[in-house]
Order: C-alpha cells, then structure tokens, then sequence
C-alpha cells in the first residue's frame, strides 16, 4: 500500500514571510535548491459527511510552478486526485495511505478509487452522486529536497496561505516533513535542527480536517481528549504510546489555537492535556525503557498557563458566580455593583496581560522546542514483551492511587495552614486517578473496569469540590492582588470558608 509519512507542525506567532526568511538562511536549507508551487486543494465529500465518517479525505488539487519570485506563475498547471486514508499517528507524525492518480480536468475519476479500500470500504451503496466540493485551501508552497547521511531523503515543505469554506476564511500556516526514502528517525533530526530557528509546535490535523473544522464554524474549538482503541489487557508500553501521544496533541493542539483565540477553554485543555501527560506516565513509569527528555525548559510556560487559568477562572467563573449574592441589590447598593465592575475590569484586564506572555512564550522556539521533544520520545517507545506484567497491571496501580487519596482526605492536618497544603495535595492526587483511570478504562478486564469507573466519578467530584473551594481561595487573592475594594476581598473569603471540602464530608 502507497504511504505518506510525514511530520507536520503549527508555526505560532510567526507570519509566513518571516518564516520563510529564516528557513532559506538556515545552515540546513541556505544551499539547496528552493522551488515554489501554487497549490489548490478542493476537497470533496457528501453534504453529510460520508467521507469523514469513513476517515478518508477526497481532494482534487491543482499544482502551478512558480517563478524564483514566489509569484509569478510559469507552464501549466497540472491537476490530480488523491484518496487519503486515515492511518496511524502519534504526536506529529502521520502515516496514511494515499493513492494519486494524475487528472487531465478537475473532475472526479471514479474508476481509480475502485483501485483503492474506499471501493471495499463503500460497497454498492456508497452515495457517488452526492460528492461535491465542501471546501478548499490555497497556499504557496515553499519545497527544499534534503539528501542526508545514511541515504535519507526529506522534503521539507512550507504552507502558506488560507482555508476556505462557505462563508468562511482562516489563515493556513504549516511546516511539514516528508519522508521520502529511510527510516522516520531523519524527521525527527530535521525537525529539531529547524526548530532552533523556528517555533515548531506538533500539529496532528491535517489540512482536511482544518478546512472541515472552519466549514462547521469549529476552527478554533477547544480540543478534549479522545476515546482510546487498545485491546483489552494491553501492555503498559502500548497504553503509553497511544495515551501519552493524544495527551501531548491535546496540549498542542489547544496551544495552537490560543495562540490567536482568547476563548479561555482553550487554555483549560491544555491544562488537562498536561495533567493527563503526567499521570499517565506515573501510571507506566516502572515499565518505561527509559525516561521522557527533561522537562524543565516548559516550567515557564506551564506556570503562565496556570496563571492565565487562574485569572480566566476568577474573571469567568467564580466571580460572576457569586456577583449576585455580593450586589444584594444594586439599586440599594449601587456601590458595591461598581466595586464589583471595577473589579472584574481589573481581572480582565490581567488575564490579557498573561495571554499576551503566552503568545510571545509561543513564538520562542526555545519554549517550543521540549514538545517537540516529548513527541519524538513517545513515536519511539518499543513495548517489551519480555517483561509483560499481570493482565492487572493498570488495576492495582490505580487500587494503590485510590487507597492513597481516602488516607489523604480521612485525616487531614489540624493546622489550617498544612490542611489546605495537604487539600491541594489531594486534589492534585484526584486528578491523577482520574485521568490515569480514564486512559486505562479501555485495558481493564470488565470487573476491573467497572470498579474503577466508581473510583473515577469519585475523584472526579473530589476534584471538582477541591476545585471549586480552591478557585474562590484564588479569587479573593487575585483580587487582592489588584488592589480590589477589601470589602469584596472579604466577601470571597468568607464565602471559601463556608465552601471548605471537608465541611459536612461523608
């Protein structure tokens, strides 16, 4: 079967001509040929959805050379048809198959898809007549051929242009590497020696699924964690690879859709993406081969990301919460109305500041270049079948985490200072078992499952009681903070004590 295997990665904060500006004068590219193609790319599909349904995308696409100048079109331009079926992938990297067939008119040519799986796949009743153009990209693409030691080909490409789709436009920016002829390691190789010169943020969707999700107005939608395919009782290092690669695209993903989106969703799944990167790595620590990459380089970007949370959350959330219950009435205590205006202004206002510190963390391919890493580190985990645990593995780590979190919220510290710490301690400990427990849910024998799903929906209202008394602690200190009207900072911290997790717990 025809493959394409590719690395495709997000360039945020950067335009298009910047970037091909640094990319001709890297020491990699700066003498090897360049060549610029026109590209239209037309997708097809059923106004349902039929394509998408089946995982495969339909594309006719126009291809027009370009003069050294970028713009100036010169000969033909030449069309073709490419199926693309959706293969394996992990973090950035894509293998899916892929079948062309040169074109002499942009119409669809049914009798070469009978020569591939759709043909299988859609049997008599597949809705042929219905396909039609449901959106397109356009783009400049920007190509250089790498022949590199040990006799590994890549071709690394650069997209700019925009999506398109009723009604719709977005800019369209991308980096890929194709792998033309070696071994996938020389990728990886490309991609850290480019991204030292550009912030190079694994990407998973492909341009399809770009140009889907502007069609259906989702463009910039908060990306959520995936149902995960594993057979049952999987090893740990196959629950790893699957598990830790969709942990790392959530976190990229949202990442790169904050970088021009100021929804604060946005930055709570990146969040979670985080979180269940880590708790998934301590659920298969002792079977790792070896550890992920140093993390430390991320530290300043998950600090700003959990201080823009914070901020969002106090602005979003917990503030117009409780807006009511300070106001009373505002046309008998239309001061405190104002306080709480002034207030919320203050929060806001905050928040853009730490959102601007994100995007400019996004645009330093030195804060960028550790995801990249962690991508690399996961494609290349290797299960070792040799020292396979029990079937029960995933569950009696969890049963340890579960006995561990009961201790922790049975006997709490009598010093108020020690029972928030340890509180918070806890929190952090539900987190893990929650997200731990939803990655395994799919290896665990039925009984097994069926136990820690309870244990799930009890960490989960754990952590969301924690979470909303500790969100109301955060709030009143934020406003503090900003030099709030003391009487509102009061308010918030009478209202976290009246909230304290352990009041009333069974």
């Amino acid at each position: 079967m025809p493959q394409e295997i590719e690395l495709k990665f997000a360039l945020p904060g950067v335009d298009g001509e910047r970037a091909l500006a640094l990319l001709r004068r890297h020491p990699l590219l700066r003498r090897r040929a360049m060549t610029h193609v026109r590209l239209v790319n037309r997708y097809l599909d059923t106004p349902d959805g039929w394509l998408r349904e089946q995982r495969c995308a339909l594309r006719l696409r126009q291809t027009q050379t370009l003069a050294t100048d970028g713009r100036t079109p010169t000969g033909q331009p030449r069309w073709e048809q490419t199926l693309k079926t959706a293969g394996q992938g992990e973090a950035a990297l894509s293998v899916r198959g892929e079948w062309t067939t040169p074109l002499k008119r942009p119409r669809l040519n049914r009798a070469a898809l009978d020569l591939t799986p759709l043909a299988t796949l859609a049997g008599d009743a597949a809705p042929w007549d219905q396909l039609s153009v449901q959106y397109e990209t356009r783009c400049r693409r920007t190509t250089w051929t790498l022949h590199l030691h040990g006799g590994a080909r890549v071709e690394v490409a650069l997209d700019v242009g925009e999506l398109r789709a009723p009604g719709r436009r977005a800019p369209l920016l991308e980096l890929e590497l194709e792998l033309l002829q070696g071994a996938p390691d020389a990728l990886w190789s490309v991609a850290a020696a480019l991204g030292q010169v550009l912030p190079l943020l694994p990407a998973r969707a492909s341009k399809a699924e770009q140009a889907q999700r502007l069609a259906a107005g989702s463009h910039h939608a908060p990306v959520r964690a995936r149902s995960l395919a594993l057979p049952p009782s999987a090893a740990p290092m196959v629950l790893a690879r699957a598990a830790l690669s969709d942990a790392l695209g959530q976190l990229c993903d949202n990442l790169a859709a904050a970088a021009s989106s100021d929804d604060p969703e946005l930055i709570h799944q990146a969040r979670v993406g985080w979180r269940r990167w880590r708790s998934v790595l301590r659920l298969v620590r002792p079977w790792l081969p070896d550890s992920p990459p140093e993390a430390t380089a991320l530290q300043p970007l998950l600090h700003t990301l959990g201080a823009l949370r914070d901020w969002d959350v106090a602005a979003t959330e917990t503030m117009p919460t409780w807006a009511a219950a300070y106001v009373e009435d505002a046309t008998v205590h239309p001061q405190r109305a104002r306080t709480l205006q002034r207030a919320l202004r203050r929060l806001r206002q905050a928040a853009r500041v730490q959102r601007q510190t994100l995007r400019a963390q996004l645009a330093d391919p030195a804060t960028v270049a550790p995801l990249q890493a962690l991508a690399a580190w996961v494609v290349q985990l290797r299960d070792d079948t040799a020292t396979a645990p029990s079937p029960q593995w995933a569950f009696e780590r969890l049963q340890r985490w579960r006995k561990r979190l009961a201790r922790a919220l049975a006997q709490p510290p009598a010093d108020a200072a020690a029972a928030i710490e340890a509180l918070h301690a806890a929190r952090l400990l539900a987190k893990r078992l929650r997200y731990a427990s939803e990655a395994a849910a799919a290896v665990l024998p039925a009984k097994a499952a069926a136990r820690t799903q309870r244990w799930q929906r009890r960490a989960r209202g754990w952590q969301e009681r924690l979470g909303r008394w500790r969100d109301t602690l955060r709030a009143a200190e934020l406003l503090a903070a900003v030099h709030a009207h003391p009487g509102l900072v009061g308010f918030l911290r009478g209202v976290a004590a009246a909230q304290h997790p352990l009041r009333d717990a069974t």
